[in-house]
């Protein structure tokens, strides 16, 4: 009976051991749960960082719209000078250049605006002289060219300008000594530009303004 009575307890102790062992696996369970639903939750937040508005986007094109009233009063001042103005500021250039001539070289000008020309009448200085004469055809060249390369250049030699002001074409008169018509020929800014650019050599341009040339009543060869 004792034995009985020592078997039903040792089996109602183990029957109790493994209900609260049961009991505790379920117990922790629950924790558990309760955990996992918090860890849960933090992956909403990405949505929230989402949301701030993309105000920088909106700094970014302010200064666009700032810039274009500026260079549209920039392009209408210069407007502001008719073609008459413009072609007066070549022209106290060309005649700074002969002013400056170390061959005392002496050339009436005027300006045409309406045909987009401008014209040098030359004085030759001596046509029986072959270098002088070279020399001579070709000094009007030098002097348009360099005036369309410093207005190319924008180094400030002179303000910014454009290709206006410069006569699309310089006709050139020589004369002799006495006043006679020697040679006459033309100079095209275009010509003058590919120079500038490389697109030409030296050759070529000199090469388009000889085919330029013609003769005049008091042309004779030993100029030649």
């Amino acid at each position: 009976m004792t034995n009985t009575k020592n078997i039903a307890i040792s089996a109602a102790l183990a029957l109790l051991i493994t209900l609260a062992g049961c009991s505790a696996f379920v117990d922790r369970g629950g924790p558990v749960d309760e955990r996992y639903t918090p860890t849960q939750t933090p992956a909403a937040t990405p949505e929230d960082t989402e949301t701030p508005t993309p105000v920088p986007t909106e700094a970014k094109s302010t200064p666009v719209a700032t810039e274009r009233p500026e260079t549209e009063t920039e392009s209408i001042t210069r407007g502001d000078l008719s073609k008459a103005q413009k072609f007066e500021e070549f022209d106290e250039n060309m005649q700074y250049l002969y002013d400056e001539d170390e061959e005392n070289r002496s050339a009436e000008m005027e300006a045409f605006p309406a045909n987009d020309s401008y014209h040098l009448t030359v004085e030759m200085r001596d046509t029986t002289n072959f270098t002088k004469t070279r020399n001579d055809r070709l000094n009007p060249l030098w002097k348009y060219y360099a005036i369309v390369e410093d207005y190319n250049n924008n180094d400030d030699h002179f303000p910014k300008r454009d290709h206006t002001y410069i006569p699309d074409t310089v006709n050139i008169t020589f004369v002799t000594e006495d006043g006679g018509v020697f040679e006459t020929t033309y100079i095209k800014y275009n010509w003058a530009y590919k120079y500038y650019t490389d697109e030409w050599s030296i050759r070529v341009l000199i090469a388009k303004y000889g085919s330029t040339t013609k003769e005049g009543p008091a042309y004779h060869e030993k100029g030649r």
